[in-house]
């Protein structure tokens, strides 16, 4: 760490590592499941390496929060319940705590079994919001710039469906077919000549696909349904580690997730920038507690292998900001109350 005040409490949310095409579209030539061994929507072996390395960046940061022991004391980890996120918290785990000779389980295993801790894949946090699903329909059908969307490019939403043999409606629709063929794109598989030119750099699928991870979180009551939730669940124990007041009173809250977990948040805050979140980056959420009297906090987000990456800069406050201000902030996106 770079910084010199002292960070007394991080929460880091990560995506998972690379992974193979969630699933084939009904024309695509690489619909046979032996083009990807691991299986659909599986990590790769690469991906596995990815969070095996983040973990070991992890250590890097955040060395003098932990100790070198592991203690589910000053670390908590938490996934959704799909497999790619679940084996990405152990990779990553595994980079983060290699056993001394004392936790070896034998000489030829440099592993040590730490608990993953896992949630339905509904939000980030694991809740359930039918709230949430009956605005983001609403939004869906009335948003103007989506209308206008449908409206200029009917023709090439005709031809995607025509193309690919799917459905292809909606801008998520496009996201996930974009999705598709840049994995296998990729792994340097021969695309249609009609999929080529889809995949042209800066194209209209381009741009449609990275349009999708804004739409979740469009408005501030979305925003708040969407990834309130989980934002002030981490201003939350952030108030109780500054007041000595977190039980058990860990150091580092880990949450393994998926790219729009990552693009929620962001967008959520006004700190998302139009892009694919890449697989295995990380956002830090990191308290500072210079003094008694004095505290901040800052957000990260690394996207690929900086060592420092740079504080972001959070609308009209800098790269620095104490709770209160950033609960009077975001006032809009954080709930008060769960229930309501």
């Amino acid at each position: 760490m770079q910084e010199s005040d002292p960070l007394i409490f991080a929460s880091v949310i990560f995506r998972h590592g690379e992974r193979n095409i969630l699933d084939a579209y009904p024309n695509d030539p690489y619909n046979d499941e032996s083009y990807w061994p691991e299986g659909f929507g599986q990590l790769t072996h690469e991906g596995k390496n990815q969070l095996f390395k983040l973990g070991q960046y992890f250590r890097r940061r955040y060395d003098k929060l932990l100790g070198k022991k592991y203690s589910p004391n000053k670390i908590y980890i938490q996934s959704t319940d799909i497999d790619r996120t679940i084996m990405s918290a152990q990779a990553c785990l595994a980079g983060l705590f290699p056993p001394d000779d004392d936790d070896k389980l034998n000489g030829e295993i440099l592993w040590q079994p730490i608990p993953v801790h896992t949630k339905p894949l509904y939000s980030a946090n694991g809740t359930l919001c039918e709230k949430h699903d009956a605005a983001y329909e609403k939004f869906l059908t009335e948003s103007p710039e989506l209308q206008k969307i449908y409206r200029e490019h009917a023709d090439f939403f005709t031809h995607l469906t025509e193309k690919s043999g799917e459905d292809i409606e909606t801008v998520s629709d496009v996201y996930y077919l974009h999705n598709t063929l840049s994995i296998e794109k990729s792994r340097h598989l021969a695309l249609p000549d009609w999929a080529e030119k889809v995949m042209e750099p800066n194209g209209i699928a381009e741009h449609l696909a990275k349009l999708n991870f804004t739409l979740a979180s469009a408005n501030p009551q979305l925003a708040r349904l969407k990834s309130g939730i989980l934002i002030k669940e981490i201003m939350d124990r952030f108030t109780k580690k500054l007041f000595s007041a977190l039980e058990p009173n860990r150091s580092l809250w880990l949450y393994s997730a998926h790219d729009d977990t990552i693009s929620n948040i962001l967008n959520s805050l006004g700190l998302f920038e139009l892009h694919f979140p890449p697989t295995a980056c990380s956002l830090h959420f990191e308290l500072y507690k210079p003094n008694e009297n004095q505290h901040y906090m800052q957000i990260f987000y690394r996207m690929s292998n900086e060592e420092y990456p740079k504080a972001m800069e959070i609308p009209g406050c800098g790269n620095k900001i104490t709770l209160e201000r950033f609960f009077d902030l975001y006032k809009e996106t954080l709930p008060n109350d769960l229930e309501t």
